[in-house]
């Protein structure tokens, strides 16, 4: 567990009916007053309840007279809310919180880099930024990619990565890339050779498919990029991780990676165009089973 000062950031309060839930802005993530959640959420032992916390979700903080405090960060914060047993119990004041937090304030920190309270009072938190969640899915964009590497080199190859990562962005952490460009950090991440340079180039070789089984190959390309368009178009890894899920960072790497391939495939639009017209198919049709 890490300690800070208010010597580099500020105390920034929020309100909740009524009471103060101080949030404080460190290295362009937003950290919570333990205690102050623990109080809206009903649950009295607060060092109990940190304890069940993992070390990065949680930490002290210097508020200035009243000394340290225990602060956890956005992580740790839906893990205090949602072992709260009210907090799923609809007219409770933790659903309210729960509600709160997760439907407004958290949603419009990390796509606007403040939240608006109902005073009309705009409190600047964050840069619109990725921060930590952002930068926990390029790692796991990262990881995909570098699977096929020699595991001796995974690492080596992350830094890597997360260097090329800086100096296409214009940034000194990855966690500071725009928020409104993650999809284009995990396209370059996806889109990154590495064959060369962390592992031999494979032999080409050759192997014929007969008309149906390239016809498959684009029907399936042509219905992962549908797919593809509304995983990014609905931006549900980020949805996914305002309900505390992983579930989103998971699936991403594989997104980008079928992307990747759809983009090379694409490339070969005409020789498949030819195949559907020998078969006297139309254009993604319906004879193998699945809607187009």
């Amino acid at each position: 567990m890490s300690k800070n000062s208010t010597a580099a950031t500020q105390i920034i309060p929020f309100d909740f009916r009524g009471e103060s839930v101080r949030a404080i802005p460190i290295n362009g993530d937003p950290w919570f007053v333990a205690s102050d959640v623990c109080r809206i959420i009903d649950v009295a032992n607060t060092t109990q309840a940190l304890q069940a916390l993992d070390d990065d979700e949680r930490s002290m903080f210097n508020i200035g007279r009243q000394g340290e405090a225990n602060i956890v960060n956005e992580s740790g914060l839906y893990t205090l809310i949602l072992r709260c047993r009210d907090a799923v119990k609809k007219g409770s004041k933790p659903h309210a919180f729960r509600k709160w937090v997760t439907a407004e304030v958290l949603p419009a920190i990390r796509k606007h880099g403040r939240y608006e309270d109902a005073k009309g009072t705009m409190t600047t938190l964050v840069g619109d930024v990725i921060g930590s969640t952002g930068e926990i899915v390029l790692d796991r964009v990262i990881e995909q990619k570098g699977s096929r590497i020699d595991p001796a080199l995974q690492r080596s190859f992350k830094h890597t990565m997360k260097s090329r990562l800086r100096t296409r962005f214009n940034v000194q952490k990855t966690s500071l890339i725009p928020a409104d460009q993650l999809a284009d950090a995990c396209n370059f991440i996806a889109a990154y050779a590495i064959e060369g340079e962390w592992m031999g180039k494979e032999p080409e070789s050759g192997h014929l498919l007969t008309d149906m089984q390239l016809y498959d190959v684009w029907f399936v390309a042509h219905h992962f990029e549908r797919l593809y368009e509304i995983f990014k178009r609905s931006n549900l890894h980020v949805h996914l991780g305002g309900l505390g899920s992983r579930i989103g960072s998971d699936m991403i790497g594989h997104f980008l990676d079928g992307y990747t391939g759809v983009i090379k495939l694409k490339k070969l639009a005409t020789e498949f165009d030819a195949v559907q017209r020998r078969l006297g198919l139309n254009r993604y049709s319906e004879s193998r089973g699945v809607a187009a």
